[in-house]
């Protein structure tokens, strides 16, 4: 097996290695020269669309139409997306998204102005408009084109995209070319670097954001911070005619591309030359770049320093001893013995690096060999745990299957712990891998119900059976695998318009809050209410009611509440401190005539107005005018003399000028007794027939609080009282008139002897209340009522007890 440093190259101090990942990458037909070609991150697809502005040999009639080719990295077709002539002109941008589907962007201003570029980062991009104007996406899912600061007119020479997790501001800014200088454009301003010896024609920045690379006219690269403050370095390429394209190695170096030769420029100008025998094309990615041609695709990166530590010539590193070691192993050698006693003890560090510098390489051979002293290393040791060890044979095996030709991802280990395992798996999703990812999903501990409904939904798109075959093959392949969303199978299924075959799927769908969606956008009315109800979530429920009162017409939404008295119930409950006319409404559809009535009488209390309340009251009274039940008979009767009342009450107002509208009955006879209207208050009563009980509960009430007490006086010297002589006592007591209040005592004849003294007690009469209990002849209470008292009032109950005792 030939050296690891086969390949490396040195830069100044560090070494670069460029890797072959594929050969015979594209047919020959394939002029990649003459399309626009862009790669997705992390070893993703690659995207190429013909330049309509370069000439092409003719094809055949179907290469005529305009198209976005997707390729994996291995030069296998994953898919064609045929655009329009209008593609991007027309102000409209498609982009693949990580679940892969296609979204389209409708751009601000891009009706008036087309758009010339567009830059991207990983959850956004920028669009370049013909007037200069910038517009940005910050979310694919939640598309809100923002119109950028105003740069000036002129020429844009080169721009790039400084995404918003690199930037202090954590806003996407712009570095853009103009004319002679560089503007930076964010949200709120374009500010001018006012750099000299522009014009610029490339600028790139850094994956880490931190520097930025500008090319210009005259073949100078200069290296600066991405903000501007410092130098970090210049080179002079000496070069008559631009490169192609100006992209970073990783942080560290800056490779410029013209048609077939690379030039990587290191630290300090240092600088290493690749030729290649067709065009080239330049792929950034964080941890170094990809050179793609029709012939090869290679990876260029710096070497990792694990990898550097262990294999560059003459290395004395503890993990380049411990691979000597094992190849001395492995010839039987004593020196294996003899290295291992040389690192003991850095033995553990040595096998840290070699599990390291064994997930950055792409050689099997090579990974065998330092997971080989890797695990002898830790052999030896009497005490080290083996997760990472584990752990990271998992992720090389994962690497290693991902890397093969037929699927052609071909990641470095960076790429894949920035890209994490769940999006790893999306992606074979996307591109019908299923075995692949079905395995790797048992393999990493991954659920698999994502790779089930992936496969469900594209052969729903795909198949062409009858979608009852679909349905049945669907459900026997996944009624028994946990986690499965058939919603989302029937949204694929209603997107393809199967609405059949979606409803079919969607009746497999045990969520309620997944069916529901779904089926309102289907216009399954009543079967989205009817799953709403039988989820017996009320949440769900008026979820459903509220969407289906807003799209459907009064008429039809009252007829899908007709028999379903729950849904009836819940928009009873929320209309009647919402929306009443639609209560009224619903009672009218139902014939509910008193219900209807008694909201019209509600909204007549609450009206000011006398006229109005009396309107409101006649409408209620139409609203039962034809009942011929005793309810109804009775309702008509109250809302006579609820019209009777607001008439009179308006009389009042005018009469006395005061405020009697809006009170009750009861209300406007307390009012009119405290206010010494005695006369009409008893003509009220006469007319709406007051109970006599009520008539002088009220009375009481009136006068007590008027503090009337020859009034009350004058009552008291009538014999009988419907409501008793003891709310007398107790009103007129509360009020603070003990003497008025004792003149009721002996009334209260329906009161025991005690209760009687009781009162005379709270009057203040203690000697009444004495006299009261010696009637009586009751000497128990008389003791008793000698213990509350003074000693001078005391004297006065002992004679009573004295006197008592005598008589017996």
């Amino acid at each position: 097996m030939s050296s690891p440093t086969v390949n490396w190259e040195k830069v100044g101090d560090r070494f670069y290695r460029k890797i072959k990942l594929y050969d015979a990458v594209f047919e020959q037909d394939i002029e990649l020269e003459n399309h626009v070609i862009a790669g997705a991150p992390y070893g993703g697809a690659i995207a190429t669309y013909r330049d309509e502005e370069k000439l092409h040999a003719y094809r055949t009639t179907q290469a005529l139409k305009s198209s976005i080719d997707l390729y994996s990295y291995s030069g296998k077709a994953l898919r064609r997306i045929i655009v329009g002539s209008t593609f991007v002109k027309s102000g409209v941008l498609d982009s693949d998204t990580d679940s892969g589907t296609k979204a389209q962007y409708a751009v601000l201003g891009a009706e008036e102005n087309k758009v010339v570029a567009c830059r991207f980062w990983p959850s956004g991009f920028v669009a370049l408009l013909s007037n200069n104007h910038l517009v940005a996406v910050h979310n694919y899912h939640e598309a809100r084109p923002k119109l950028l600061a105003l740069p000036p007119a002129g020429t844009v020479h080169s721009w790039t995209v400084i995404p918003p997790a690199n930037t202090l501001s954590r806003n996407v800014e712009i570095l853009l070319a103009l004319e002679q200088t560089i503007y930076v454009v964010d949200v709120s301003e374009a500010e001018d670097r006012v750099l000299p010896n522009g014009p610029f024609l490339h600028i790139s920045v850094s994956p880490n954001g931190r520097y930025a690379s500008l090319y210009t006219e005259d073949g100078m690269l200069w290296v600066i911070t991405s903000d501007f403050q410092n130098k970090v370095g210049e080179y002079e390429s000496k070069a008559k005619t631009p490169p192609r394209d100006v992209q970073w190695c990783g942080n560290d170096a800056v490779v410029l591309a013209w048609e077939d030769e690379v030039l990587l420029i290191g630290p300090n100008g240092a600088i290493l030359r690749y030729y290649f025998d067709g065009y080239v094309t330049l792929l950034p990615e964080v941890d170094g770049i990809r050179i793609l041609t029709n012939d090869v695709c290679e990876f260029l990166q710096k070497v990792p320093d694990e990898s550097e530590d262990i294999f560059k010539p003459g290395s004395q590193s503890p993990a380049a001893v411990l691979l000597d070691a094992v190849t001395q192993l492995e010839k039987n050698s004593p020196k294996a013995d003899d290295n291992i006693r040389l690192i003991h003890s850095n033995l553990p560090n040595a096998v840290a690096a070699c599990i390291k510098a064994a997930s950055q390489e792409f050689s099997l051979h090579w990974q065998k060999q330092l997971l080989s002293a890797a695990s002898f290393g830790k052999s030896i040791l009497d005490f080290y745990s083996s997760d990472d060890f584990v752990d990271m044979c998992e992720t090389i095996r994962v690497l290693n299957a991902a890397r093969d030709y037929r699927v052609g991802l071909p990641m470095s280990f960076d790429q894949y712990k920035r890209l994490t395992s769940g999006k790893f798996i999306q992606r074979l999703l996307n591109r019908h891998e299923y075995l692949l990812a079905m395995r790797l999903s048992d393999f990493l501990h991954l659920p698999k119900h994502k790779v089930y409904v992936h496969w469900a939904a594209q052969k729903v798109r795909n198949s062409s059976d009858d979608e009852d075959t679909i349905c049945q093959t669907i459900v026997a392949k996944l009624s028994d695998q946990p986690g499965i969303s058939f919603e989302a199978i029937a949204r694929a299924a209603y997107d393809e318009g199967r609405s059949s075959l979606a409803t079919q799927l969607l009746d497999r769908e045990s969520r309620a809050g997944k069916q529901v969606p779904l089926l309102l956008l289907m216009e399954e009315d009543g079967m989205a209410l009817n799953k709403a109800l039988e989820s017996g979530d009320t949440d769900l429920i008026f979820f459903v009611l509220l969407q289906l009162k807003r799209k459907l017409p009064l008429a039809s939404f009252f007829r899908l509440l007709a028999n379903r008295p729950v849904a009836t119930a819940l928009v009873e409950s929320s209309a009647r401190n919402q929306d009443t006319e639609l209560l009224k409404d619903l009672y009218y559809q139902d014939d509910r005539r008193l219900d209807g009535a008694n909201i019209l009488f509600s909204e007549s209390l609450n009206q000011t107005n006398p006229q109005t309340k009396v309107d409101k009251i006649k409408l209620a009274v139409n609203c039962i005018s034809d009942g011929k039940d005793l309810g109804s008979t009775l309702y008509l009767k109250s809302c006579a003399e609820a019209q009777g009342l607001i008439r009179v009450q308006s009389s009042l107002d005018q009469d006395l000028e005061a405020d009697y509208t809006g009170l009750s009955l009861n209300e406007t006879l307390l009012r009119l007794i405290q206010a010494g209207h005695i006369k009409r208050a008893f003509k009220i009563q006469s007319d709406f027939k007051v109970p006599e009980k009520t008539w002088w509960w009220l009375r009481l009430r009136g006068l007590v609080t008027k503090r009337a007490w020859e009034e009350l006086e004058e009552i008291g010297k009538q014999k009988k009282s419907p409501i008793g002589w003891e709310p007398f006592f107790n009103d007129i007591l509360g009020a603070g008139n003990q003497r008025l209040a004792g003149t009721f005592v002996a009334k209260c004849t329906g009161l025991t002897a005690r209760e009687r003294s009781e009162m005379w007690v709270k009057c203040g009469m203690i000697g009444r209340a004495g006299e009261e209990l010696s009637k009586a002849k009751d000497s128990s209470g008389l003791e008793e009522l000698r213990s509350k008292v003074s000693r001078e009032q005391g004297v006065e109950i002992e004679r009573m007890i004295a006197n008592l005792k005598l008589k017996r």
